[in-house]
């Protein structure tokens, strides 16, 4: 049995709101393959739970599927499995009933809720009147909804809108991994490569479970994406069809984006969409996905100097490298195309190192100040007359002072002082700030580089050390 990471705010959490004595209706989203359906089974183990998944199905069918995960809770060696309640209605309230029974609270669990939703119009209604005249009298029932539509879950179940607008007692947007928790599930890999696997993965759980620890960077990618039955050969373009209507339009946008288009009107030219302004929902529920971002520069109110970039580590990857090679996988002609990963791979993981470190400053209690927020910057350097940049932005509750950052994904032997002296100036071109701290976040280092940084009040991080915590 594969041993359970992560998640220990999550549970701890939902054991808090298990443990209270009224009650409790968690809401749990995030996208698909993150992982939150493990999170509730772990959560309900030796605890009395009735779960059901919504499907893709008509109102009928969701109504078939819940009155079976009651009656078997009620009776799991039933030979009757036709009956079925008259609706959703009497269903809860059959909840409830059991409830009443149990010597503790129960947990009733509707999973891919959105699925009950398109079925079943009236179901957030009905739900949120049996929450309201049932449930809150007896409180002695947590209801955990959960869904990997974001957008659904946030408007339709957490929006000011929806029937259960205000019934929600928690609530939890299950992400990715970080790239502490990407080692505790592949511990046996070195920290290098580790770095590889977090980066084409995103940190999504279930993409790290294909990971063969014994095999190396280069045979894994090879098994997860180049192959005719490789998991992941094809997973965005599966992703976005059963997320948007008009997928080929957005695979036409994060095909434009993979190839360095990054403003919308870039991107509205690339793929031949006149309007401009038409782009902009497309853009917006790309956002909505988490797949995309628009990133502006730290403490910039500025919307016309956004851009557009990947947020989805695993997307970037794969449109950057596979979405064109489907012909090659095909024809399992793929020696070329993994060639061709593996000698950019160091260039791609570059974002990806800026992101781990953005990760460890999260994670550290001995920093300047506990960042409100973390970020990147770019503007004019008015003196030299070209645009600058700074990898990692970590700003104070007012933004007087900043963690001031420059990442470095390669050998000590290409690291020099003048890196160095290119931090401290680009540190000085930050509007508003009065007080930097400056970090030089390293693959390696060598004791001259690490002596010059001292010297200049640089503090050097080294990857293979923050890992090792």
């Amino acid at each position: 049995m594969n041993q359970f990471i992560g998640r220990e705010t999550e549970l701890k959490n939902l054991n808090h709101m298990y443990q209270s004595n009224r009650f409790e209706m968690a809401v749990i989203y995030g996208r698909r393959r993150v992982g939150k359906t493990s999170i509730i089974k772990q959560f309900i183990k030796d605890k009395p739970a009735i779960y059901v998944q919504g499907v893709e199905a008509t109102a009928e069918t969701n109504l078939r599927f819940l009155s079976n995960a009651i009656l078997d809770f009620e009776e799991p060696k039933r030979n009757n499995r036709q009956k079925s309640f008259y609706d959703f209605k009497e269903a809860f309230e059959e909840v409830q009933d059991i409830a009443d029974k149990q010597d503790e609270k129960l947990i009733f669990i509707m999973d891919k809720y959105p699925y009950f939703a398109e079925s079943a119009g009236e179901i957030s209604s009905v739900l949120q009147y049996e929450i309201d005249h049932l449930f809150k009298e007896k409180n002695n029932i947590m209801l955990i909804l959960c869904g990997s539509s974001m957008s659904f879950m946030e408007r339709q179940v957490l929006g000011y809108k929806s029937p259960l607008y205000g019934r929600k007692t928690g609530q939890f947007k299950i992400r990715p991994f970080d790239i502490f928790n990407t080692k505790k599930m592949l511990p046996k890999v070195n920290n290098d490569d580790l770095l590889a696997y977090y980066g084409i993965t995103d940190g999504i759980p279930q993409y790290l479970s294909f990971v063969n620890q014994d095999l190396s960077i280069a045979e894994n990618i090879q098994k997860m994406f180049l192959n005719q039955n490789a998991p992941l050969q094809d997973e965005p373009n599966v992703l976005l069809q059963e997320e948007l209507r008009k997928p080929a339009t957005y695979f036409s946008i994060l095909n434009a984006l993979a190839h360095g288009k990054n403003k919308s009107s870039q991107i509205s030219q690339a793929i031949g969409m006149s309007n401009g302004s038409s782009i902009s929902a497309y853009l917006n529920n790309l956002i909505d996905l988490e797949i995309i971002e628009r990133k502006q520069p730290i403490f910039e109110n500025n919307v016309r100097k956004a851009i557009y970039a990947f947020k989805d580590n695993m997307f970037k990857f794969w449109f950057k490298f596979i979405a064109e090679a489907q012909d090659q996988i095909a024809l399992e002609r793929t020696r070329g195309v993994l060639l061709g990963i593996m000698d950019e791979l160091s260039r791609f993981l570059g974002p990806v190192f800026e992101q781990a470190s953005r990760d460890w400053l999260w994670q550290q209690d001995d920093l300047p100040f506990y960042p409100k927020k973390i970020s990147s910057w770019w503007g004019n350097n008015l003196i030299k007359h070209r645009q600058e940049e700074i990898d990692v932005v970590a700003s104070n509750h007012d933004d007087s002072e900043a963690i001031v950052g420059e990442c470095k994904w390669r050998n000590a032997d290409k690291l020099n002082h003048e890196m160095i002296d290119t931090l401290i100036t680009r540190a000085a071109l930050l509007p508003k700030v009065e007080k930097t701290y400056l970090y030089f976040f390293v693959k390696e280092s060598t004791d001259n580089f690490k002596k010059y940084a001292k010297e200049h009040n640089v503090r050097v991080v080294e990857y293979q050390n923050f890992l090792d915590r």
